[in-house]
């Protein structure tokens, strides 16, 4: 009875053996897929991570995997508190006696991107991607009055779609976690519910579920947090931090760093939950996504994103109706 009530995300993924938990929109995104992380190695599987990263790791890697792919190892050298949670999470992973295998991408356009998770899927013999968002932009389609920061979102998509139909063994989903953080970005959620009821209608949405404190992979992931937290004290993570003050059951409009001082928070019990979707679909409903697919930097994406806005008839703001 109860393992038939749990959502079919699970029964989606039982099977997969080799995952790869990647943060598809760069900086801290790769911290909301730890507890997924944790959870998974404990029932066996062999789990990596992977985060699209706002760091230029070439002068610390002279032979990456691919052009725009490295492992990060504790063994980088990098200035004190410089910008890299990469490679912070790969020191404290280590430190607990994991072994930390943490893989960086470039912010790139989506040819490079495809090249890069082509030869980690190689590399790992990879079974399943699972592509991890922290806050719900990615659902954005481009119509929108407000998209978020949707650049490294809808390219990771793109990328790994385009993967997916050159190896269609591969099992993909996105899941997203901090329903409410993009409202600090203009981000209306009911956009994000909208995006929702289409994907369950497309019977791609595979349902939701809480993170509370007492779970040991939630509290492996405030460690996490925490610890790299302390090594980059100016950039502490506005998407984690939120995250974990809905675990710990704040509201509204409640400040965990002072980097949002000034601004409206929306902290709420969703924001402690994942969303779980097939990727295809995500990806199939992102309006511009054919014209991102011959991108080779972020300047190409920017101009297709503006070109398409042009374009196309922007659809009127709603609120929720609370």
């Amino acid at each position: 009875m109860l393992n038939s009530l749990q959502p079919p995300f699970f029964s989606a993924i039982k099977d997969s053996r080799r995952v790869l938990i990647a943060g598809m929109g760069g900086g801290f995104d790769v911290f909301c897929g730890l507890p997924l992380y944790f959870a998974l190695r404990s029932e066996g599987m062999e789990v990596t991570l992977c985060n699209l990263s706002f760091t230029s790791f070439s002068p610390l890697a002279p032979h990456p995997l691919a052009p725009a792919l490295t492992e990060v190892t504790p063994e980088f050298r990098v200035s004190e508190g410089a910008y890299f949670p990469e490679y912070y999470l790969s020191c404290w992973l280590g430190s607990q006696g994991e072994i930390p295998r943490v893989f960086a991408l470039s912010k790139t356009g989506v040819q490079p991107l495809l090249a890069a998770y082509r030869a980690l899927a190689e590399h790992l013999s990879l079974d399943t991607i699972i592509l991890v968002d922290g806050g719900t932009d990615a659902l954005m389609r481009g119509d929108e009055v407000d998209l978020g920061t949707p650049h490294e979102d809808a390219v990771s998509l793109c990328a790994v779609n385009e993967l997916l139909h050159e190896r269609p063994e591969l099992k993909t989903y996105m899941v997203s976690l901090g329903f409410g953080i993009d409202h600090f970005h203009g981000v209306s959620h009911w956009n994000v519910l909208e995006a929702t009821a289409e994907l369950t209608r497309a019977g791609a949405y595979l349902g939701s579920f809480s993170l509370t404190p007492e779970q040991k992979p939630v509290q492996l992931y405030r460690a996490a947090c925490e610890a790299v937290f302390r090594q980059m004290p100016r950039h502490v993570s506005i998407v984690n931090s939120s995250i974990l003050s809905a675990v710990d059951g704040q509201y509204g409009d409640y400040h965990a760093t002072g980097r949002t001082h000034g601004s409206e928070l929306w902290i709420n019990p969703l924001m402690a939950q994942y969303w779980c979707y097939e990727l295809g679909p995500v990806a199939r409903r992102l309006q511009y996504r054919e014209a991102l697919m011959d991108t080779l930097t972020m300047s190409e994406v920017d101009q297709v994103i503006r070109t398409h806005r042009e374009s196309v008839n922007i659809r009127p703001h709603h609120a929720l109706p609370l």
